[in-house]
């Protein structure tokens, strides 16, 4: 299994790093090869969208020559097998937590799994806390509440991907990323996505997600042409 130092773990969540998200068996190989250094920092194996996959993943995951990310979404956040089962996420956790340098909880799950985060605090897992808005963005006030909600519950980083409607949408996740004082990844979904994954990633959005190889989400880019372009507007580093 992954052994990681601090210093790595701690560079897992540095700015301008790209995730890219597995959501199928295609991209699981891709995974689990040498190959994938090419394309992202960070790979996202999504397990909620790798049911029919699952024996494979662990050995995926520990192969896996970046550090993996483990995320296990239930139905109701959006996530890919129909999972409904509080039991059954975190039997899939519980089985994948080994292969993973770092685990993603929905905010609104974190009540939810105590034994969960115990054991990846114990193991020195750290837990990306997450909130989706797929209808919109909301306010600065509240986003700072669910970030603190995040850091309370024991949270190394929190990320924040909103829907996009306005230039105005896009202003307040800039502003939030720009004063943050903690590892912050934020995102917008929708026509200004892209764009706004660019700026924000400029501003220290420290997780940056793309794709392997289908979008997870709408207003992704392809993750080797995300982390080509936030190098260049790096200037080139």
């Amino acid at each position: 299994m992954h052994s990681h130092s601090l210093s790595e773990k701690s560079s897992l969540l540095r700015a301008g790093q790209v995730v890219g998200s597995v959501v199928d068996g295609a991209s699981l190989a891709l995974a689990g090869s040498q190959q994938v250094r090419d394309f992202c920092d960070v790979v996202e194996f999504r397990a909620d969208a790798l049911l029919k996959h699952l024996p494979r993943v662990l050995g995926a995951m520990c192969a896996c020559p970046v550090p993996a990310l483990l995320t296990v979404r239930s139905a109701l956040e959006a996530g890919g097998g129909g999972i409904t089962s509080r039991a059954q996420r975190d039997e899939i956790f519980t089985i994948l937590l080994p292969g993973a340098a770092l685990y993603d909880l929905e905010i609104s799950s974190l009540a939810d799994f105590p034994q969960l985060i115990q054991q990846a605090q114990a193991s020195g897992v750290p837990l990306v806390a997450s909130y989706h808005d797929f209808s919109g963005t909301p306010d600065r006030s509240k986003l700072e509440s669910l970030i603190a909600e995040a850091r309370d519950a024991g949270a190394s980083a929190v990320k924040l991907a909103t829907t996009l409607r306005s230039s105005a949408d896009l202003a307040t996740l800039a502003d939030l990323q720009e004063s943050a004082n903690f590892p912050l990844s934020t995102m917008g979904m929708g026509p200004l996505g892209r764009v706004s994954r660019l700026l924000l990633a400029k501003l220290g959005s420290v997780l940056n997600y793309g794709y392997l190889d289908q979008p997870t989400i709408p207003g992704q880019w392809p993750a080797v042409r995300l982390r080509t372009i936030i190098r260049e507007l790096d200037g080139g580093k």
